[in-house]
């Protein structure tokens, strides 16, 4: 299952921490990685009981942001795991939270849409335990969606067929990002391992190393800019179908 929680909260949230520049808690089964301003040990400590074992904690241009997407603290262990300088380690942070935070603005509601078994499409707004809690009630294939207007359920074959067929561009890519982020975790290896060598043919190597490491990242990006806008159209696909399902009364009103 895939599982993304998205919080955006006022920049007041954290009081002691009144700076506008940029700060990142990283936070990965128990070690914590702190990047950019940094902050205080007493608000540290509060991100870090808030929010458990897995998330990002961002304060960015002046908001404070927090996701579990699976697929940003992938990406953030990535970076984390490079020997980039400070500036080049933030910088790398607030791409991947910028990313984030437009994903998270973008949903009208909160759905979750499962597409087989222990495999799910979820959108921000959504916490862990609400998820766990939709596929132990709900069992099978659905689609639960919950608006401003009120929630409803969705378990018509042919709308669940046409709700996923939606995003099959975009899971397409999975394979090829886990290809590019695998060869980066290869590279940066390497790299580690011929930094201290001073023979002629390591230190040319190390070059070879360092210019694939920036093909690959130039095609991270774009694989990434591709999802975003795939799942832009998944989303805008999928909440026309909901409209359709709401008024067609398919879609069925649920406390």
């Amino acid at each position: 299952m895939t599982i993304g929680v998205f919080v955006l909260v006022a920049a007041t949230a954290f009081a002691s921490d009144t700076s506008n520049k940029d700060s990142y808690v990283f936070r990965d089964g128990g070690i914590t990685w702190m990047i950019g301003q940094g902050m205080s040990a007493d608000a540290l400590q509060r991100i870090q009981s808030q929010y458990g074992n897995s998330f990002l904690w961002a304060r960015r241009n002046g908001q404070i942001f927090v996701t579990r997407e699976q697929f940003v603290l992938d990406s953030a262990s990535i970076i984390v795991a490079r020997r980039d300088s400070g500036e080049e380690r933030q910088a790398r942070f607030a791409e991947i939270t910028d990313a984030a935070m437009r994903r998270s603005s973008r949903p009208r509601g909160s759905y979750v849409l499962t597409t087989e078994i222990n495999r799910a499409t979820i959108s921000g707004g959504m916490s862990i335990e609400n998820v766990v809690y939709l596929r132990n009630k709900y069992h099978g294939q659905f689609l639960w969606v919950r608006t401003k207007e009120g929630t409803w359920l969705i378990d018509d074959a042919d709308y669940l067929d046409r709700a996923t067929a939606f995003f099959a561009e975009e899971r397409a890519l999975g394979p090829e990002q886990r290809a590019a982020s695998e060869e980066e975790s290869q590279l940066d290896r390497e790299e580690e391992r011929l930094e201290d060598r001073r023979d002629a043919a390591s230190r040319k190597r190390l070059e070879e190393v360092r210019s694939r490491q920036r093909e690959v990242s130039h095609r991270e990006r774009e694989l990434d800019d591709r999802q975003e806008a795939l799942e832009k159209i998944a989303e805008e696909k999928l909440w026309a179908l909901i409209d359709d399902a709401i008024r067609r009364g398919v879609a069925r009103p649920v406390r």
